[in-house]
């Protein structure tokens, strides 16, 4: 109180208008629109690149799957979840078992879905994910991976570096999306923040054409999404997966999928996965599919032996920000002039696959928070206000 009680007997200097620096102001310079003009496109095109969007020209070279109705009051529950969670985080049971309830009718039809996708599975699971994206940062699944993860090091004792203390984990976090039921996998898809982001954005289409003009003017929207059940295929393992870089309709490079890890046995097996992978993507239906999305898209292979390869998904990739960070272009970087001339096909293709393990101090950055405190036992801090 002394300091405000001097602010009466200060005199304040004039300054010229000139010499002003008021930064008060918002700087409108760096303004735009609030919606791009290519963002019903992108959002169609984000949509498209779904997996309902290829499924049925490529379903002989990828997994089965059942697709299940998301009516869009579901998705606005589970949205809605999401959002009074992030506010009222100790209440979180409590507005978990209030979205269930109102998921119930939801839940019966992807329980019929996962039965039958099971039935079909040699392990009896089902792996659920809307058409766009999987629920795989659930902190519920992390939880139980934790688990089997802590268990498999009890079992197999003594010191493993960090690279394969990371596949073990990486394996169990894998294995935690494999479910049996639609309670099970409404559990994972109301705990991730990916499911929300794209429900979110989907509820948030364009307005319809058809709408414009009528009372439903500027309420009616597109909206464009659904779920899928998928049979699990134990034949996958982590050093399977490849991710291709699909532009112009031809396919441009290939890298492994879990890009931080070291799998020796990729040495020499880079070439054969190439020629399969390569072989698979210049078949009819799978060309049609990738031009059908434009002719640029991610496009994720699993090599399960020589001349078996299948297609896990095609996800969106358009040069500008979808599919282009270095989380989704794993040992390439569009942002590298080189490595975009490869992805854009301008120079000769090329199979990347790790020739080393990374030194752990750069394991550990590569890897998100939440593992790294399993891998390192490291307890989670939260900030707190201070009043």
């Amino acid at each position: 109180m002394p300091l405000l009680s001097q602010l009466g007997s200060v005199q304040l200097k004039s300054v010229h208008a000139e010499d002003k620096r008021d930064r008060s102001e918002a700087n409108v310079k760096l303004s735009g629109p609030d919606v791009l003009e290519d963002e019903a496109e992108r959002w169609k095109y984000f949509f498209e690149s779904g997996c309902s969007g290829w499924f049925e020209t490529i379903k002989a070279h990828t997994f089965r799957s059942t697709f299940v109705e998301l009516r869009q009051e579901e998705a606005e529950v589970i949205v809605e979840h999401w959002e009074k969670r992030q506010k009222l985080g100790s209440n979180a049971e409590a507005l978990f078992e209030e979205a269930m309830a109102a998921l119930g009718d939801c839940r019966e039809r992807l329980d019929i879905a996962i039965k039958t996708e099971c039935r079909a599975s040699s392990s009896g699971l089902a792996f659920v994910k809307l058409s766009t994206r999987s629920p795989k940062d659930s902190r519920r699944a992390l939880a139980k991976a934790k688990l089997a993860y802590e268990a498999r090091l009890r079992s197999i004792g003594g010191t493993l570096d960090d690279n394969e203390k990371w596949k073990i984990l990486s394996e169990e976090v894998t294995r935690a999306g494999a479910v049996a039921s639609g309670t099970e996998a409404l559990e994972l898809l109301l705990d991730s923040e990916r499911v929300f982001e794209d429900l979110e954005y989907a509820l948030r289409g364009p307005k319809n054409e058809a709408a414009k003009g009528t009372q439903q003017d500027g309420a009616s929207r597109q909206y464009d999404m659904c779920l899928v059940a998928r049979a699990w295929d134990a034949r996958l393992s982590l050093q399977s997966e490849f991710r291709g870089i699909a532009w112009g309709g031809r396919l441009t490079c290939l890298c492994q999928y879990f890009h931080p890890l070291f799998f020796p046995e990729l040495l020499d097996l880079k070439t054969a996965v190439e020629e399969d992978c390569r072989e698979l993507f210049s078949s009819a239906a799978v060309t049609s599919a990738v031009n059908d999305l434009g002719g640029n898209c991610i496009i994720d292979f699993a090599w399960l032996g020589k001349g078996d390869v299948i297609i896990v998904e095609l996800n969106p990739f358009d040069g500008m920000c979808l599919g282009t960070f270095p989380a989704s272009t794993g040992l390439f970087l569009w942002d590298d002039e080189h490595d975009r001339a490869i992805m854009k096909g301008e120079v000769a293709f090329e199979t990347r696959v790790r020739k080393s393990a990374l030194p752990p101090p750069e394991l550990k950055v590569q890897c998100n928070p939440d593992w790294r405190r399993i891998i390192y036992c490291e307890t989670e801090v939260k900030s707190q206000s201070q009043g």
